[in-house]
């Protein structure tokens, strides 16, 4: 007779994430997986498979539910400088609220596994691939607009605004204060979205 899970997928997923999210993959244990999301290590590895396939299926998670919202205002066709300094204000909002220092789930996975991890490193590649992308295209609509020089490259540009956001969550993972890391953003966007 199967086992019947005594555990939501969903919800267990969730507090699987926050766990590696706040701690990183080294430091959860099976054990504390297993207490933290209250559910069998068979019901685990039935849903999930083993450790590293639940951690790949966290950042899944992270993307859907806190990348997606983050991103929304830049998934607009027509997003513009309008769009990006939203983005961006939602990113120091993700940081305020928070409050914990832990800074964002994939660039922490993109640290402790990207280069020992295929896998991580192609949702992260994925992840950052999507932002570049959608930034490129706010970009080119903001140029278009009369609000982005022509003398300013858009792949660069794209790649500077995609690094301002990564090294906010790394200066909030750092312990950084709000004050600190809005005014990095503040002024690495000063002069260049008008």
């Amino acid at each position: 007779m199967p086992r019947n899970k005594a555990f939501q997928p969903a919800e267990a997923l969730d507090r699987a994430m926050e766990l590696f999210w706040r701690d990183g993959y080294a430091a959860t244990g099976l054990d504390r997986l297993v207490r933290r999301t209250r559910a069998s290590r068979y019901g685990l590895y039935a849903t999930f498979g083993g450790k590293r396939d639940l951690f790949l299926a966290t950042l899944e998670r992270y993307s859907q539910t806190v990348m997606d919202p983050m991103l929304a205002p830049l998934e607009q066709a027509r997003a513009s400088v309008p769009e990006i300094r939203a983005f961006f204000d939602r990113v120091l909002e993700v940081i305020r609220q928070s409050g914990d220092a832990r800074g964002c789930f994939i660039c922490n996975a993109a640290f402790e596994r990207g280069a020992v991890d295929a896998a991580a490193a192609r949702r992260v590649r994925r992840h950052f691939d999507r932002v570049r992308r959608l930034l490129a295209r706010a970009l080119a609509n903001a140029r278009r607009h009369g609000s982005l020089s022509h003398d300013v490259s858009l792949p660069a540009c794209a790649d500077h605004l995609l690094g301002v956001a990564a090294g906010a969550f790394l200066l909030d993972s750092c312990g950084m204060r709000l004050g600190v890391i809005r005014r990095f953003v503040t002024t690495a966007l000063k002069g260049l979205i008008t």
